[in-house]
């Protein structure tokens, strides 16, 4: 496990955190000087609603080529690893937390727009398939790119087989001044 954490960690541009946290509350992370200021509000577990709300989003898990499905790199049986790219609305995990896993789950992870005048917006989520058991919505503001943030979900719902708990991100990035929507990009993956 160690070796294939540090082997993805140095492919992917993300590091292990100094000191990087997510609470109930908003909080604004110190950054380096090339670096967009950071913060992580937690905006409690209805703040995806409206994505669950169509039939659709559960036909958008269940296809494994979607564009809009993050496609995992690896896996060992406890966590997750992703990444994504050309994000304009939201994505989904491909592959589901591990059904033993609940309760309380980091997220290390890396965002960006690529643009220093219009950082990313995203929100980040873990939920069952149908949107019925919820974790609660952690928001990131902020280009997250030269040292990476982790969230502390204490909220993560447990899955069955027939209804999984999936990762939801949320591109919520304003549009730019030419009126356009800004696309994300990044990666990740869950410890605890």
């Amino acid at each position: 496990m160690k070796k294939a954490l540090a082997a993805f960690a140095l492919t992917s541009a993300l590091v292990i955190p100094s000191a990087s946290f997510a609470s109930a509350e908003t909080v604004i992370q110190p950054v380096s000087s090339n670096q967009s200021e950071v913060t992580i509000t937690n905006l409690g577990q209805s703040a995806n609603d409206s994505l669950f709300a169509s039939q659709s989003q559960a036909a958008v898990i269940n296809k494994g080529s979607d564009t809009s499905v993050i496609t995992p790199m690896s896996t060992d049986g406890q966590n997750i690893y992703y990444e994504f790219k050309d994000v304009s609305s939201n994505i989904w995990s491909d592959s589901s937390l591990p059904l033993h896993r609940s309760g309380s789950i980091s997220l290390t992870l890396v965002q960006s727009t690529g643009s220093w005048l219009n950082p990313a917006t995203v929100s980040y989520q873990f939920a069952t398939k149908d949107g019925s058991k919820k974790s609660s919505v952690l928001q990131v503001v902020g280009n997250v790119d030269s040292k990476n943030t982790t969230l502390n979900f204490s909220d993560v719902p447990k899955g069955t087989a027939s209804n999984p708990v999936f990762l939801i991100i949320v591109n919520k990035t304003p549009k730019n001044s030419a009126g356009n929507t800004m696309q994300i990009y990044g990666n990740g993956y869950t410890t605890g």
